[in-house]
């Protein structure tokens, strides 16, 4: 394209939109949480030792470590293959909602707040190095699982309320698949609700920070936290289960906060593009203009 100013002609080359290997689509990124349910299916077993999962060194590597592990290499293989680390693992527009910001601020506070009440000499240094790879893992996996590809693939077909409104739900479903490891169904339910309303928060995470990176390490500390109580505290030790308790009530409250201001940031971002579809359908002001007739001359007699 030439174009001229005075005497002197300037080119300018014509704008190109970056183009990934594999274009974004709904199935390509459902694809890996079908499949990622369907091996947890199969491989679950129910068993009357579902609640002790990860109390030993040796449930941690089984339960943790190995699959895990294993299901991060294959989903990165999958990115890899796709062409979607860009846009997997980063949001070029942040949410300007800066008080959104206190939803994860708290849950971090949440995740500090426990780590005094670990009993850390009931097990070996080992258990805990483990833990932390093992929780890390889940944070990668589960992350660029459910706010990385799947939001990729969700974006492509809906607004984004509605995108958050899916991921959170699908995050949530997931862990309804726990009932076939042996969890009880009201215990089961409780997690689904509390994993949605997570889901929430950690979307927030990526939105505020723009990348992958704060969500995973929100979401590894919050399973750290949990698992290193519950494998170090006995039920009886009051002194340590109440506040653990209490700690465990104020982060529902936390979370109905990341809930409420993930669906405000958004509903926020759909505002935009709601309004122009809506004012694509309103006509011109001309078509609009009241016609005034003009005078009728007295008719001759």
């Amino acid at each position: 394209m030439r174009q001229w100013y005075g005497r002197r002609a300037t080119t300018t080359a014509p704008v190109r939109r970056p183009r990934w290997p594999v274009p974004p689509s709904i199935l390509l990124g459902l694809l890996p949480l079908v499949a990622f349910a369907a091996v947890s299916a199969w491989r679950s077993r129910p068993s009357d030792d579902y609640g002790t999962l990860g109390q030993t060194v040796e449930s941690v590597v089984g339960a943790l470590v190995l699959p895990e592990g294993i299901a991060v290499l294959v989903l990165c293989a999958y990115v890899t293959a796709l062409g979607w680390w860009p846009i997997a693992t980063v949001d070029r527009r942040r949410t300007t909602l800066r008080w959104t910001l206190t939803a994860p601020a708290l849950i971090a506070a949440v995740c500090l707040a426990r780590l005094p009440l670990v009993e850390w000499d009931a097990q070996p240094v080992r258990y805990f190095v483990l833990l932390g790879v093992g929780v890390l893992f889940v944070g990668v996996f589960e992350e660029l699982l459910t706010r990385g590809v799947l939001l990729v693939g969700l974006r492509r077909r809906l607004p984004e309320f509605g995108v958050w409104i899916a991921s959170c739900a699908l995050f949530g479903l997931l862990h309804f698949l726990n009932v076939l490891a042996g969890a009880g169904v009201g215990v089961t339910v409780v997690q689904v609700v509390f994993a949605a309303s997570f889901g929430s928060t950690l979307y927030l995470a990526r939105r505020l920070t723009g990348n992958l990176l704060a969500p995973v390490l929100l979401h590894a500390a919050w399973d750290f936290g949990s698992i290193a109580v519950s494998a170090t505290v006995p039920t009886e030790d009051l002194a340590r289960m109440v506040p653990a308790g209490f700690i465990g009530l104020f982060a529902f409250a936390v979370l109905a906060l990341g809930l409420a201001a993930g669906g405000v940031v958004a509903w926020r971002d759909d505002r935009a593009r709601r309004l122009g579809r809506r004012w694509r359908t309103v006509p011109p002001m001309g078509a609009l203009a009241v016609q005034v007739d003009e005078p009728r001359l007295p008719s001759a007699v």
